[in-house]
């Protein structure tokens, strides 16, 4: 069967609306230049629609004309770039997704190692943050609290006290090993960050991991995070106020 035919028959499994690339398909890698003009033709009909480079999807149309992509397939996108995991979701529709704050951002926050403008695809608008360790599919959801840590006082639509209750449950939900990482990954964080990470791993009785973090913080150094006394009880040992 010739590259274009097993191309095509492979696309006719595809759920429209899934965006999908060159990497997605099964042909042995001398054959990808084949695939790319394969990938060409099916455009030019209109059976495919180019979305990016080398990104492509089979549109959908609905009632009223062409439906466009979910929002979650243009994430997804940018998150992983063909296969290789770049970036990781943040800000306000991360801390949504832990059930930190029940508001959504009108624009997606995403933590990524290299320097990007913001981007804008239809509705969907992105953000770039940066990210401070390596991104791993380990690492993010670890990566996701240590980010809500540090934007504890900005979390729209949560107090403050209230958010790092629900943090200290989540971190105590943790494994020991997962816990130990956490601090790991914290030590490449500001202070702020540090210092309130490693007093609610106090609290939940991880002495080693939250020494650690004591370790690394400027003994005259103050954080002015607004934080009440019966959610965080040690908060006077680690200078947060």
């Amino acid at each position: 069967m010739s590259v274009a035919k097993t191309i095509s028959n492979q696309i006719e499994n595809i759920e429209s609306g899934i965006l999908f690339s060159y990497q997605d398909f099964k042909v042995a890698p001398n054959n990808m230049g084949a695939v790319a003009v394969a990938f060409s033709r099916l455009a030019s009909k209109g059976i495919i629609k180019r979305f990016g480079r080398g990104k492509y999807f089979k549109p959908q149309v609905g009632k009223f004309g062409e439906v466009p992509l979910r929002e979650s397939q243009i994430i997804e996108s940018i998150i992983n770039d063909n296969g290789n995991l770049t970036a990781y979701l943040t800000g306000s529709a991360a801390y949504n997704q832990m059930g930190l704050t029940t508001q959504m951002s009108n624009e997606y926050t995403i933590a990524t190692h290299e320097f990007r403008k913001p981007y804008q695809k239809g509705r969907v608008k992105v953000r770039f943050v940066k990210a401070y360790v390596d991104i791993t599919e380990l690492n993010i959801p670890l990566l996701q609290i240590l980010d809500a840590i540090k934007d504890i006082r900005n979390i729209t639509g949560t107090e403050t006290n209230k958010a790092i209750e629900l943090l200290k449950i989540k971190i105590d939900k943790l494994s020991l090993s997962e816990q130990k990482r956490l601090a790991q990954l914290a030590l490449n964080y500001p202070p702020s960050t540090r210092a309130l990470t490693g007093a609610i791993l106090e609290l939940l009785n991880n002495e080693k991991a939250s020494k650690k973090l004591y370790k690394s913080l400027n003994y005259l150094s103050k954080y002015m995070i607004g934080v009440n006394e019966k959610v965080l009880p040690n908060k006077t040992k680690w200078k947060i106020g």
